[in-house]
C-alpha cells in the first residue's frame, strides 16, 4: 500500500521533495490565549486608560526623551507568572523600546 504524500501548509508542495520552506519556530512559552486577552474590549479599554494617564514612554522618559507611548507592556510577562491587571506590572512603551525589551526577554 502506498503512503499518502504530505503537503506543506505554506507552499502547498510535497514535503521533502519540492518544498524548501523553513519550519517556523513558535515563541517559547507564548500561549494563544494571550491573543484573546489583547483583543478583548476589556483590555483595550484598560490599556487605553493607562496610556491616557501616562502618555510618555517610560523607558524613553528615563533617558530624557519624550516619545509618546504606543502600547502597554507587562514588565513581568504573563507567561512567566506576571499579573495581567496589576498596574505595578504594567508600563507604557513606544514600539522601539518594546521591541528592545521583548528581544531581551527571549
Amino acid at each position: 500500500m502506498l503512503k499518502a504524500k504530505k503537503i506543506c501548509n505554506n507552499c502547498r508542495k510535497i514535503k521533502g521533495l519540492s518544498c524548501n520552506c523553513v519550519p517556523k519556530e513558535s515563541h517559547q512559552g507564548f500561549k494563544k490565549t494571550n491573543y484573546n486577552l489583547y483583543n478583548s474590549r476589556q483590555w483595550r479599554t484598560f490599556s487605553h486608560q493607562l496610556r491616557k494617564d501616562e502618555p510618555i514612554c517610560r523607558i524613553c522618559n528615563k533617558e530624557g526623551r519624550t516619545t509618546p507611548c504606543q502600547m502597554v507592556d507587562h514588565i513581568k510577562p504573563i507567561n512567566k507568572g506576571g499579573s495581567i491587571w496589576d498596574k505595578s506590572n504594567l508600563q507604557p512603551l513606544c514600539n522601539k523600546c518594546h521591541a528592545k525589551k521583548s528581544g531581551k526577554d527571549k
